[in-house]
């Protein structure tokens, strides 16, 4: 059965659906005020009863027939009269024993009373109630008489039976059962107009479709890199995944990104605001708050008319860091190979020398292979294991070489491999621009680094001597957007420390070792 539901077609779906709700909703109003009609029927016919009970109770027959304690036909013609006259279904006139002096049954007559709901009526109190007697069951009223001393002498209940009050209160109904009726069809037209009406906006297309196609857009927009956002024709933004959300949240934090013009996230853009007169496709790098973005601009055209445009964003610090990955490797992988060449001919030459008892040149030779550089590059490839990190060392040390200033790093603890790529570059790109603000302005004599793992980060310190304008310069360097925002990518930080010609510099970022 539920799988039977599932195949139906839309539009089936929600005829049911429609026709479900009015007609329980109609049928729940409909018991509703059935039911308010019963209740207000029976009390109307219970205030009726009770004011004809109190007319029967007043009249001198009913008080003398009670003070003698005896029927008679005066008196049974009298009820008579009351239940044609008021359609009632009976009138009793009982004593204070309760045995009956009148009652449409002759034979019941001098009988006692049944039910057992008089005896609020036999203590002086007018009452009503629904009970059973000889003519089954009944709404009843019951109110008592008092002789012209005011002592109780007897009680006269009338009454309907309850088939009776069902009948009135069927014919107060009737109208509303036809406008049920009316209601319930009004439904089903109701419900089969508005279920092709959705259909056709919908393109016809069923649930399951549409699930489908929500869920491939979402997909390829979620799971991209790039930043992704759709404006209207007033350049407001009316979608954007989540990277894009992202970005612009880093960029504008207090800024709602739906409903926003594109202008308040990229105010130097010029390009977006010409996209509604040039049916064009534009692609540059847009630079902003330091950091370069790789910009794609595309419009979005409907019925021939461009009703918006789609921007495809990303960082183009990635396209960096992947460049200086593939440098960094290379410069590693060139370096193992010229100190492998050079460790055979070294080999070969030590050799030669050994085996011709030169002991004077071979100490000679030994203490010139023996160089800084080739130190320096051994002691990296054996203190750190990371490739690229390695690589990116040596190659800066050559570069302090070249303007002859001494570049030496304490590596302590030793740097294990790692899969976290992105970590690696990070770091490469912060230490590159504190490099090069070395070597710019020359500060590269007593310059002290220490770099070394400890709890899952790399830590670095520099530590170098610089007059006070130098210090501000390279403190407003530092904390430039760039380097903030490759710090938050791998949850770094950097502490600056001063005190007179001194400043140290203390970079922890974010390091996983690789799992063996």
């Amino acid at each position: 059965m539920n799988k039977k539901w599932k195949n139906q077609r839309l539009w089936v779906k929600l005829t049911l659906m429609v026709l479900i709700t009015v007609a329980l909703t109609v049928s729940i109003l409909y018991l509703l005020l059935t039911n308010r009609i019963l209740e207000t029927t029976q009390k109307q016919e219970e205030e009726q009863l009770l004011t004809i009970a109190e007319i029967v109770a007043k009249q001198p027959i009913v008080s003398a027939a009670l003070s003698a304690g005896a029927t008679n036909p005066e008196i049974q013609e009298y009820a008579n009269q009351i239940n044609e006259t008021y359609q009632l279904d009976f009138v009793v006139v009982m004593t204070m024993d309760r045995i009956r002096l009148t009652h449409p049954d002759p034979e019941k007559i001098n009988a006692p009373f049944q039910g057992g709901d008089e005896e609020a009526a036999l203590l002086g109190q007018e009452t009503t109630s629904i009970a059973q007697g000889t003519l089954g069951q009944s709404l009843r009223a019951f109110v008592p008489v008092f002789n012209a001393e005011n002592v109780e002498i007897g009680v006269v209940a009338i009454g309907i039976k309850t088939t009776t009050l069902a009948s009135i209160a069927k014919k107060t109904m009737q109208p509303f059962s036809v406008s049920f009726a009316v209601s319930l069809l009004f439904g089903v037209a109701a419900a089969i107009f508005t279920a092709f009406n959705l259909k056709n906006q919908m393109y016809n297309l069923e649930p399951t479709e549409i699930a489908r196609l929500l869920e491939e857009r979402n997909a390829m927009l979620d799971n991209t890199k790039d930043a992704i956002i759709v404006t209207d024709k007033n350049n407001k933004i009316t979608l954007s995944n989540l990277e894009a959300k992202k970005m612009f949240h880093s960029l504008s934090p207090d800024k709602e990104i739906e409903g926003t013009s594109i202008k308040v996230f990229l105010p130097t853009a010029k390009e977006l605001g010409e996209l509604n007169e040039k049916n064009k496709t534009i692609d540059k790098i847009y630079h902003q708050n330091g950091v370069d973005y790789l910009l794609s601009v595309a419009p979005i055209i409907v019925s021939k008319k461009i009703i918006g445009q789609i921007i495809i964003m990303r960082d183009a610090t990635e396209l960096y860091l992947l460049t200086d990955q593939l440098f960094n490797t290379a410069t590693y992988a060139t370096t193992l190979q010229t100190q492998s060449h050079d460790f055979l001919n070294k080999l070969h030459v030590i050799y030669g020398l050994t085996d011709l008892e030169e002991y004077d040149e071979l100490k000679v030779y030994l203490s010139k292979i023996l160089k800084p550089a080739q130190e320096f590059s051994q002691r990296m490839i054996y203190l750190v294991k990371n490739p690229v990190i390695a690589g990116f060392l040596i190659g800066e040390r050559s570069k302090f070489t070249e303007k002859n200033v001494p570049f030496m790093i304490e590596v302590y603890p030793d740097i294990p491999p790692t899969t976290d790529n992105t970590a690696v570059q990070c770091w490469i790109n912060i230490v590159r621009s504190l490099n090069q603000f070395i070597l710019d302005n020359d500060l590269g004599n007593g310059l002290q680094i220490h770099f070394g793992f400890w709890d899952d980060r790399l830590e670095t310190t520099y530590e170098l001597q610089l007059d006070n304008a130098l210090k501000e310069q390279l403190t407003a360097e530092l904390n430039a957007p760039f380097i903030v925002q490759l710090l938050k990518k791998v949850n770094g930080q950097m502490d600056i420390e001063t005190r007179d010609h001194w400043l140290s510099v203390c970079l922890k970022t974010e390091y996983r070792k690789e799992e063996n």
